[in-house]
């Protein structure tokens, strides 16, 4: 009983924390991913969203997919993930975004990309994913390259059959150009799992990018997750 107290009383931190920080959101970004899950190791997945353009301050839209190979489950006892991909300890992808802005000065950008996941449970409710991304991009016919880290750790709670993942997530880029780490974006939410087939990401996301046309951004984010 004293520990579904404590869980409670820091969902309650969580959310009032949330609420306070999305009354301070300077953008909604709402996006939608279908996972296609193939035989066991083999998943492609499709998305599409909407959020403000990296390089100059206009709504953009974007939409892409991408197949992944996943190795060796995780074998540690466990609170199962419907996300299979947060079921193995190594996950090798590749896919190709596409990104145009709607209003405002038109940009438009074709993206490949390849992405390393490992990932670990050092406790059973505990998972930590260090993801490395390698961006091929073409930006108005402007070819550069970018790296992405993001270190990401989320907590599986359980209340009698009515579970959720708080989550935080800190992300480095390094751009190809200018030759620099030159943004950061942190990141704390939390997924609503439902049965098999759905999971609700909820999430504040503080963007920090002096060569934006907004250094600091604050965002309120929408997730829809589904699993087929």
């Amino acid at each position: 009983m004293t520990r579904i107290v404590v869980i409670l009383a820091l969902v309650a931190m969580l959310c009032g924390i949330a609420c306070g920080q999305a009354r301070t959101a300077e953008e909604f970004w709402p996006e939608v991913d279908a996972h296609f899950q193939f035989a066991k190791t083999w998943r492609v997945l499709g998305f599409a969203g909407s959020e403000r353009g990296e390089e100059i301050g206009y709504r953009q839209f974007h939409a892409g997919v991408g197949m992944a190979h996943q190795w060796k489950r995780i074998s540690k006892p466990h609170p199962e993930n419907i996300n299979p991909d947060r079921e193995h300890i190594f996950v090798l992808g590749g896919g190709y975004e596409y990104l145009r802005t709607v209003w405002g000065k038109t940009k438009t950008e074709n993206r490949a990309v390849l992405e390393a996941m490992p990932g670990f449970r050092p406790f059973s409710r505990l998972l930590v994913r260090d993801r490395h991304r390698v961006e091929f991009r073409w930006v108005d016919g402007a070819y550069s390259t970018r790296y992405r880290n993001e270190v990401f750790a989320a907590y599986d709670v359980s209340i009698y059959k009515f579970r959720f993942n708080p989550y935080a997530s800190a992300e480095a880029f390094y751009d190809g150009v200018s030759s620099s780490w030159n943004k950061e974006q942190y990141t704390a939410g939390i997924e609503w799992p439902y049965k098999r087939r759905l999971m609700v990401n909820t999430y504040f996301l503080r963007q920090t990018c002096p060569t934006s046309s907004q250094a600091h951004l604050n965002v309120a984010g929408l997730k829809v997750n589904l699993y087929f």
